[in-house]
């Protein structure tokens, strides 16, 4: 869920294969189940072009979502040790 103090850093190029499940696109490995695996697009028009490619005679379901990171402004919390 988004929030006030988060911001998108990239984008992912998302495959659902069915029951809630997806894998994420990596121009040099394929697809992945891992979205560490997946490439970080920098823009969203660059993301969504290797969808469209992708989508070409491709019944399944392909997006391109947005990662979304912390500002860094967020309230420091205590930590007892």
């Amino acid at each position: 869920m988004e929030d006030e103090n988060d911001v998108i850093v990239g984008y992912l190029v998302i495959k659902e294969i069915g029951d809630d499940e997806v894998q994420f696109w990596d121009p040099e490995a394929g697809w992945n189940d891992d979205p560490d695996d997946g490439k970080l697009y920098e823009t969203e028009e660059e993301a969504e072009r290797d969808a469209e490619t992708l989508r070409a005679g491709n019944n399944d379901t392909i997006t391109v979502e947005p990662v979304y990171g912390d500002d860094g402004e967020e309230e420091e919390e205590d930590e007892d040790i």
